[in-house]
């Protein structure tokens, strides 16, 4: 009786893994720089005219990470309508951006999702017949000839599609035009 109800659990997962008919495997990556700068030094700061008519805050200044020092630069230029204090702030936030990169450690995380959908209605058809009906994303798309056109007042379109034949793969190619209810309908397949 043990070995029926495993062999029933079996059959019934090999049969899930059989009507999954489409899996996409999705993968992020992100790459973050992990630095903390833990103490500033006296910051220089230069407000001069910019080129344009505003003004340009330069600083540079000293900043440690981990047990050692760096030096650092940044500027920002604006047309010299904030505080000065503002828009040098933005130029030391530049610097220290520039640190984190020049001396960050890369943390790497990936994740990889696969999603499998086993609703028919989703997938392509194949080996289609003239009269089969389908939606408009059933049917893959002809490269050569991708805009749609009208015969005898429906929407049509040209479609593609890759048949096994013997020890051969050939591309049959075909029509579909839109039918009642937003389905399409292969008028013509050669």
């Amino acid at each position: 009786m043990h070995v029926k109800s495993i062999l029933a659990l079996l059959s019934s997962c090999c049969s899930l893994l059989v009507s999954a008919e489409q899996c996409v495997l999705q993968e992020k990556t992100v790459a973050r720089s992990q630095v903390n700068i833990a103490e500033r030094g006296t910051i220089r700061r230069d407000v001069v005219p910019a080129i344009n008519g505003g003004k340009k805050c330069m600083v540079d200044l000293r900043v440690r990470v981990g047990l050692e020092w760096y030096t650092t630069f940044g500027e920002h230029t604006w047309p010299g309508d904030m505080p000065t204090d503002q828009a040098c702030a933005v130029a030391v936030a530049r610097a220290e951006d520039s640190v984190r990169d020049r001396v960050g450690r890369i943390q790497t995380t990936s994740e990889k999702t696969l999603i499998c959908n086993d609703r028919p209605e989703l997938s392509l058809l194949r080996n289609t017949k003239t009269g089969l009906v389908g939606d408009a994303g059933q049917f893959r798309m002809h490269p050569n000839y991708p805009n749609r056109f009208y015969h005898n007042g429906a929407q049509c379109r040209w479609f593609l599609e890759p048949e096994f034949t013997g020890r051969d793969i050939r591309a049959f190619q075909g029509v579909v035009c839109e039918v009642q209810g937003g389905k399409w309908v292969v008028v013509d397949k050669f």
